[in-house]
């Protein structure tokens, strides 16, 4: 029988984690789905374990990429995918008992032309359910809002940059394949941070209604050595590589600016927030050896690209991060490596 739902898992050094996701998936009620990890070849140990559990359920199935990151893994998925709805769990998180049928719930059609009050019925092209975030097996931060909601996309995309329970993660969501079919959406591959919220805010340009249900179904593991956690290094030393993923986020949000340059608040929620995570982004390239390097870099078109938007500095760190910024736009120098 052909799934109703494709889950889609990029699995990378994550052999002894996997386990936990998959059964999580395996023990809900809803039971018509398929599973696809997504693997590279050069992590066998993973590869080891998501073929033996590909053995124990014919709903699980194994593909291999080429690329690496997890925008690769799940452009990967999406090709392969036989579900006519989407979801993008991470292999080392954990989801509650009824997150595939909750999901399910905020977009499913229903035959039924009103609901049971008389009200027609909503049919939406994206679902998000709540979730919770985990730190040594104890939750350190949730959704709080308390009732069910129903968005149309300008309030949806102003949401996706103000309001944290809307977040750009692709985690606690459900989309439409037939919508990303026909649109040719994909995740970019050269983004590798804020890539599900670029790929989600292209996505929902393309929808008319958005239901939210907060039930925390979803939880999100935060681990010592996770890619955030590399940012603030103990040492004080931020590696160029790690800062250099980081940098890619700038790009999504000037990607993000031009796909909403004729939906005039959503635009401005996001330019508030680009403004403010490239002072930061900028802030970090002191951390890094050798900021000689940045001189040239890309990233002196996103310093331009910034210091247009009109911004209103909060305090005197962001006023002294965006005159040091203007500075860098013309030098290419940061105030430590003037000299």
């Amino acid at each position: 029988m052909k799934p109703l739902i494709s889950i889609i898992i990029p699995a990378y050094n994550i052999a002894g984690l996997l386990q936990g996701m998959v059964s999580d998936l395996l023990a809900q009620p809803f039971r018509f789905f398929e599973i696809l990890i997504v693997l590279r070849e050069d992590d066998p140990d993973t590869a080891r374990a998501a073929e033996e559990m590909s053995h124990t359920d014919d709903r699980i199935r194994v593909i291999y990429r080429n690329s690496p990151g997890v925008s690769a893994g799940r452009n990967a998925g999406i090709e392969a995918a036989r579900g006519e709805l989407l979801v993008f769990p991470d292999g080392d998180d954990r989801v509650t008992r009824g997150y595939l049928g909750t999901l399910l719930g905020t977009i499913a059609d229903s035959k039924k032309q009103l609901m049971s009050k008389g009200f027609p019925r909503i049919q939406a092209q994206l679902g998000i359910v709540g979730y919770d975030v985990v730190e040594d097996d104890k939750v350190i931060d949730e959704t709080e809002e308390s009732g069910i909601r129903v968005m149309d996309q300008e309030d949806f995309l102003c949401r996706l940059f103000f309001q944290e329970n809307y977040q750009g993660y692709v985690w606690n969501k459900i989309f439409r394949k037939s919508i990303i079919d026909k649109f040719g959406l994909r995740f970019d591959e050269d983004v590798y941070y804020r890539e599900d919220q670029l790929f989600i805010c292209e996505y929902a340009l393309h929808c008319d209604a958005i239901r939210y249900n907060p039930a925390r179904m979803y939880h999100y593991v935060q681990r010592p050595d996770s890619a955030t956690a590399q940012l603030d290094p103990e040492d004080g030393v931020l590696k160029l590589d790690v800062l250099e993923r980081e940098m890619t986020q700038c790009l999504a949000f000037s990607k993000m600016r031009k796909l909403l340059k004729k939906h005039e608040d959503p635009q401005w929620y996001l330019e508030q927030e680009y403004v403010f995570y490239a002072l930061e982004t900028f802030y970090r390239m002191r951390l890094v050896e050798d900021r000689a390097y940045f001189k040239n870099s890309w990233f002196k078109k996103i310093a331009k690209e910034v210091l247009s938007i009109e911004y209103y500095p909060l305090d005197d760190w962001e006023k002294e991060q965006l005159e040091s910024l203007k500075k860098y736009a013309k030098t290419g120098m940061t105030e430590e490596n003037r000299d």
